[in-house]
């Protein structure tokens, strides 16, 4: 009888721990922009978070991939962004997309999730967004307190869109992204700005900001380093954990390329690591 007993507890289990793992990588209703990316691993903690890759203008999900298998390595699950230029310059698309993205968040099979930030470039802009448009819906203390972990990699701010823009669709320093990013800079002195302003500040202020990572390259030319070293000490002064990975060269969006060991171990300390046969 005890025999039959535990033969039918550990079947009980089995079926818990099946239907955790089902939840945990079906795929929400996402919008068109996000791809869900389960981890393929099932070795990984059922603690382990979700992440969101906000990627940068232009992006592909193919790109994309690469930094989801980062986290695929740890144990997460992950969503990628990729963000194509009319989400970037219409801040209403990008709105609209992170609407979209924070349903899907809050179905039934991710709404217990923890969640990481994982924004690259113009990806911090996207992160701003969310922000925004989780403040104006309400559930924003809860929401902040499924954020775990943040990763920001080459954050371009409101100030750096024309270049930043320009240099992701004509290739950066060509006479075609010079031109390109004058005429951005023309049409952002002719409209409102209001909303790519709104959104830089979210994410400036953004209360309380989670454990964080930053990294960048000290000859990017597309970044504004005093800029971002600025707010990580702005952002350390008030006692926000902030770690960085500061490389002394590399090419905008290709820190992931350049340093890989280095860029998975910065990573994989800041995030955790829920995998219980992933390298050390």
């Amino acid at each position: 009888m005890l025999l039959q007993r535990a033969a039918r507890a550990q079947i009980h289990r089995t079926q818990r721990s099946a239907i955790r793992r089902s939840l945990a990588t079906a795929a929400p209703t996402l919008p068109p922009s996000c791809v869900w990316r389960p981890c393929p691993f099932d070795d990984r903690s059922d603690a382990a978070p979700l992440v969101i890759v906000f990627g940068f203008t232009s992006s592909t999900q193919k790109q994309l991939a690469k930094y989801a298998k980062v986290y695929h390595a740890l144990g997460l699950d992950a969503i990628t962004w990729a963000c194509p230029p009319r989400e970037v310059l219409r801040p209403e698309s990008s709105r609209d997309t992170a609407a979209r993205l924070l349903d899907a968040l809050h179905e039934d099979t991710l709404i217990h999730r923890n969640v990481v930030l994982n924004g690259l470039s113009a990806g911090a802009y996207s992160v701003g967004n969310t922000l925004l448009e989780l403040d104006a819906r309400g559930g924003r203390d809860a929401f902040y307190g499924r954020i775990q972990s943040a990763v920001y990699d080459c954050p371009v701010d409101f100030d750096g869109v024309p270049k930043g823009v320009s240099s992701a669709m004509l290739g950066e320093g060509t006479s075609l992204q010079k031109l390109g990013e004058s005429a951005i800079r023309l049409y952002l002195s002719a409209v409102d700005t209001e909303k790519w302003e709104s959104s830089s500040a979210m994410f400036h202020a953004m209360p309380p900001a989670p454990p964080s990572l930053w990294i960048y390259s000290l000859n990017d030319e597309i970044l504004d380093i005093p800029s971002i070293e600025k707010m990580i000490a702005k952002w350390r002064c008030r006692g926000d954990d902030v770690q960085t990975l500061v490389l002394d060269e590399s090419p905008h969006v290709k820190n992931l390329l350049t340093a890989p060991d280095a860029y998975y171990d910065a990573v994989r300390e800041r995030v955790g690591d829920f995998r219980s046969n992933s390298n050390s």
